[in-house]
This record gives C-alpha cells, structure tokens and sequence, in this order.
C-alpha cells in the first residue's frame, strides 16, 4: 500500500538519474547504480541501473537538471564534497555526493522527506562518455511524465479500492453480514493490525471507516433483530464483538417475554415458549404438509403460526418405540401409507410437547 510512495515525487527527484545518452555533446554521461530503501519495500527490491546525461561542471544544474519545480535552499562544495538541499512541491531532498580526485567516480546519498513517508537512496556513479545534456533532458521530461501517469494511475486505484472496501463495511453492517467486514471483523488476531492501518496514510480512511462500520455491526448484534440476523455467525459476531452468546440469549428471551414476540420464543427460547406452546398449541388442526397448525376453519392465527415454528425447532420427548414409523423401504412403496406415517410423527411430537 506504499507503492504510490514515489509518485510525482519520486518522478521529480530522480529526474536526473533517469535520463538516457541523448545525442553526441560536450557534456558528461555517468552509469549511475542506486539502491532505494523505504518502509515496506521488500530486500532486494528498488536498485537500479541507468544513464545519465549531466551538464558538464556545474553540479547544482547536474543534480537539479529536469526537477523544475524544485528549489535549492542549500549548496555547499568541500574539496571533492557536495552536500545539496532541495525543496519541492512534494517533499524535501538531501544529496550528499563525494567524488574522486578526477571526478570520474562519485558516490552518494538522497534522503527524501514527504506525506507519503520517508525513502532513502545510496547512489554510486562512474563517467563512461560525453554527451548532449539539452537532447536527454527531452527524454527525462517524458520518462518524468510517464512516471507521473502512472504514480497517478496507482493512487488512483488504491483510492477506488478504498471506496469499495468501505461501502461493503457499510453494507455489511447494514445487512448483518460479518464477511463483509473482512479483515476487519479479525482485529484481535491480527496483532493490532486495523489500528496499524488507521495510521497510514493510504490506509486511514478506509480503515477507520471500516472499525466505525464493525462497531455498528456490534452495536446492531446486541438487538433481538441483529442477533436474529446474524445467527448464522454467531460465533464470530461474538468473538468481534466480545460479548457471550448465550448472555445476549438469556436477556433477549426475557424482553420477548415482556414484549410477547412470539416468532423470537418460538425460534430462540424453547424454556420460555414451551409452558406457553402447552397453554396454547391445542384445539388446532395438524397436517403432515409443512407440520402445518390451523385454527378451526382452516385459517391461522398468531398461536397457529407460534405452535409451528415451536415445534419445528422444540427438542421434544422420544416417540414411544410402539408408534415409530415404518422403514423408508416400505413407505416409499405405500405413498398413502407415507403420508399416515408423517401424520403418526407429527402427533408423537405433539405428545412430546405436552408430556403424554
């Protein structure tokens, strides 16, 4: 997520060490090797090789050459010493270079300052030729806009996935969907990790979205219809969330008690809805079909709809061994004899319910 470290900025500083051979001149051409380190660029990475065409004798244009949005506030040459400090929209740059007694070898260091954090480069250089400063800076320009383009294009795309990442946070949080939230609903097992990202850069305003987002989802979690909504994960809801299940259950039960929400016993609470399912899942017509309770007339009521769910998630009392249904061999033989043995399992639940 570092990697539009570099972008205009990187492109303006090392707009002299880019350059190519151009035509045949007066000037100096130097194999420049540089080796760039900065936090989260991996061992091995950042060195490079190139060409560079210089103005002859004049070190503040050589290292200045294509940086045209730069200003040297500082210039100072001991003997074969050079110690330069540019400012730039950017950042600041530091260059302190030390050639040998003929000045066909020089090495080096640039510390760059910016936003984006903090890059340094070791630089060593050998003069191979002449050529034409004015022909290469041509051609630095356009590599300098084309490093440019695409420092852009980078942040660019990290911005867009930025905004995708925080609006599936928001969803997530919305819909009760924890995979949503990503790495985000695994702070605690990252080490800290989403705290590390809040303080990037790149990274803040997706990451501190995101934690607001997972704190929703929390908040949300520790409602009756949150907690109904993301059952299927409630082991991870609680884990992100650090609170115990089976408490947010027992405070739920006893709310949907006091409120009468019916579906919520039915499904949650089979302590609370059983002495309820006694007083009130009798007198209703049973059929096979869906376990289905209707009142008389064969409408439904709100204890018809109560006596369903109930017994569909009830774990009800043992059949008698007298009235266990026949083989699946012999029902799927007898489609009428199926439907008997659905109707004798459904009454040996209800005997269950009510303890006969």
């Amino acid at each position: 997520m570092r990697r539009n470290l570099g972008g205009a900025f990187l492109a303006a500083c090392l707009a002299s060490l880019i350059g190519t051979a151009g035509a045949a001149g007066n000037d100096e051409l130097w194999e420049v090797s540089t080796q760039m380190n900065m936090a989260g660029l991996p061992a091995g990475m950042g060195a490079r090789t190139s060409q560079v065409c210089t103005e002859k004798g004049d070190p503040k244009k050589a290292m200045t050459q294509g940086n045209d949005k730069c200003k040297v506030t500082d210039l100072k040459q001991t003997g074969n010493s050079v110690h330069m400090a540019m400012s730039c929209p950017e950042g600041d740059m530091v260059v302190d270079t030390t050639y040998n007694a003929a000045r066909t070898e020089y090495k080096g260091t640039m510390k760059m300052t910016s936003k984006q954090g903090d890059m340094t480069m070791n630089m060593q250089g050998r003069k191979i030729g002449t050529c034409d400063a004015t022909a290469a800076r041509a051609q630095q320009n356009a590599q300098v806009e084309k490093y440019k383009a695409q420092g852009a294009a980078v942040t660019a795309s990290i911005q867009q996935e930025n905004e995708r990442q925080v609006a599936q946070c928001k969803q997530a949080a919305d819909n009760m969907q924890i995979q949503g939230l990503g790495m985000y609903a695994r702070c605690d097992e990252a080490g800290g990790y989403c705290e590390q990202m809040a303080k990037s850069p790149q990274m803040a305003g997706q990451a501190k979205a995101c934690m607001a987002s997972a704190q929703d989802y929390c908040r949300k979690y520790q409602t009756r219809d949150g907690f109904l909504k993301a059952s299927r994960d409630a082991d991870q809801a609680a884990k992100l969330c650090k609170v115990s299940n089976a408490q947010l259950k027992t405070a739920f039960c006893a709310q949907a008690q006091k409120a009468e929400d019916l579906p919520f016993l039915a499904n949650q609470c089979p302590v609370e809805a059983k002495p309820l399912a006694q007083a009130h899942c009798t007198g209703y017509g049973y059929t096979a079909a869906g376990m289905s309770f209707t009142a008389k007339g064969g409408t439904k009521d709100k204890w018809a709809s109560f006596c369903q769910q109930y017994l569909s998630h009830a774990t009800l009392d043992p059949a008698p061994a007298s009235s266990a249904p026949s083989s699946s061999s012999s029902i799927a033989k007898d489609p009428a004899k199926a439907a008997g043995e659905a109707v004798n399992q459904g009454i040996n639940k209800l005997k269950g319910l009510f303890g006969r």
